[in-house]
């Protein structure tokens, strides 16, 4: 990853420090040089400790059950045999 453009793209990694030592010493360089990468790593670097201080929640013991219980009351669609799974539906049709 080494065209300017990808490099903008790192910001969140290297403030996560989830860079290779590649990648990094590459970003660092363009880091000296870019003012909008620069705020933007300080802006994430910040958040990150942030969430280094949330502690996680365990869910209610009863969670899972009910959440299965629910899914189990949706109705599911069956695919239609007519129609393939490689191309996307497209826009409903205008009545």
């Amino acid at each position: 990853m080494n065209s300017a453009a990808e490099l903008h793209t790192l910001t969140g990694a290297y403030a996560a420090d989830a860079l290779d030592d590649a990648e990094r010493a590459r970003f660092e360089e363009h880091l000296a040089l870019c003012p909008s990468c620069d705020q933007e790593v300080r802006e994430l670097t910040a958040t990150v400790a942030r969430l280094a201080l949330a502690s996680a929640v365990a869910p209610r013991a009863a969670l899972k059950d009910e959440v299965l219980r629910r899914v189990a009351t949706v109705r599911q669609d069956v695919p239609d045999p007519r129609r393939g799974t490689e191309t996307p539906p497209g826009p409903a049709p205008h009545r």
